[in-house]
């Protein structure tokens, strides 16, 4: 089969072509890791040239933001649609139900789920002013829940996260305030540490770490989930 001319890859349309490339970089990074994309395997892959692909993305650095974009991107939107599906005036069935949604997508969409979240890629560096509000917005809606429940006395601060230390005030004091946020430092920890529990036990799960131990990753994961909010929204006195 013939590679298709310059004039042929113009014509099917800059989307069409963009979207080729994304999906056979997807793919190669299913197969050897994302420390393994190139650009001419890529083009080897579409059995185009290397220098129609640079009409699209000159550099490889391009290509692979513009796949953090996408994957960002389409898991702010699977959360954001998972916290509209819940009709509870309660912040307890939202927060429950955006675990899942980063749980369903990340089993979905494992190779993107690593690229946004596992090792680096040696050599990229992200332009921050691109990627850095894309990797917030998924955390977005349980900023918001979290402060709600908090204001409003359905979740308690468990006295062990506190005091904070003063490490991590300075820390969030660098950047809190730039990405729009006014969080107690205690709430924040704890938000991170319930971040910390749920990414967990997804990427045992994406590395078969955790079904052979519990059988059924997803209950398991569920049951994780529902104990933690338990354990938040449970009235409590300091002395017990």
């Amino acid at each position: 089969m013939p590679r298709p001319t310059q004039e042929e890859i113009i014509a099917r349309g800059t989307q069409d072509m963009s979207s080729d490339i994304k999906a056979a970089a997807r793919q190669q990074m299913a197969e050897r890791g994302t420390a393994g994309l190139s650009l001419r395997g890529i083009a080897r892959s579409l059995d185009i040239t290397a220098p129609a692909i640079y009409n699209y993305f000159p550099r490889l650095d391009d290509l692979i933001t513009a796949l953090i974009v996408d994957a960002f991107t389409d898991l702010a939107e699977a959360i954001e649609t998972a916290e509209s599906a819940v009709v509870a005036e309660a912040c307890g069935p939202k927060v429950v139900a955006i675990c899942l949604a980063y749980r369903q997508w990340a089993i979905a969409h494992p190779v993107d789920f690593q690229l946004i979240y596992g090792n680096p890629i040696p050599g990229y560096e992200a332009p921050a002013e691109i990627t850095v509000p894309l990797a917030r917005r998924p955390f977005d809606s349980l900023f918001r829940l979290f402060l709600t429940a908090h204001d409003t006395g359905e979740l308690v601060v468990p006295s062990e996260y506190q005091p904070v230390p003063a490490s991590i005030m300075a820390h969030f004091e660098s950047w809190l305030p730039e990405a729009g946020y006014a969080f107690p430092d205690a709430l924040l920890c704890l938000l991170m540490s319930g971040w910390a529990r749920i990414h967990g036990m997804v990427m045992l799960e994406l590395f078969e770490h955790l079904g052979p131990v519990v059988g059924d990753p997803a209950a398991f994961y569920r049951y994780e989930v529902n104990a933690f909010w338990e354990q938040l929204s449970r009235p409590r006195t300091d002395k017990q």
